[in-house]
């Protein structure tokens, strides 16, 4: 009588430390927190036994700390982007029509019909 094969147990999956793998899982923590549009990493790091990922949207960042042997979320942080000056199409339309008008109230005063 022979007896059944015997049964090696299923080898552990080896968890994936890649830095893509930990974005992954930090853009779809931030989708169910409601931030779903364009988001994208910017950068991922190993401290530890913690991967820090830092997320980009048009006007937030986010930092998402995730251990590495749990995939669970330890920490987040969302700012507000820090914008510098800048003008905007509607600054440069605005200043341009302010100037505009200047010229023509002074062309016309010249002119003596203003």
């Amino acid at each position: 009588m022979s007896s059944p094969p015997e049964q090696r147990p299923a080898p552990k999956e080896k968890l994936s430390l890649d830095a893509e793998h930990f974005a992954s899982l930090a853009k779809d923590f931030l989708k169910r927190l409601g931030y779903k549009r364009s988001l994208r990493p910017i950068k991922a790091t190993l401290e530890g036994e913690n991967y820090i990922v830092e997320m980009e949207s048009k006007k937030k960042t986010a930092k998402v700390q995730i251990h590495t042997k749990t995939n669970e979320i330890r920490e987040f942080e969302i700012q507000e982007k820090v914008s510098e000056t800048s003008f905007s199409m509607k600054h440069i339309l605005l200043i341009v029509g302010i100037s505009a008008s200047v010229v023509a109230v002074l062309v016309l005063k010249f002119m003596g019909i203003f």
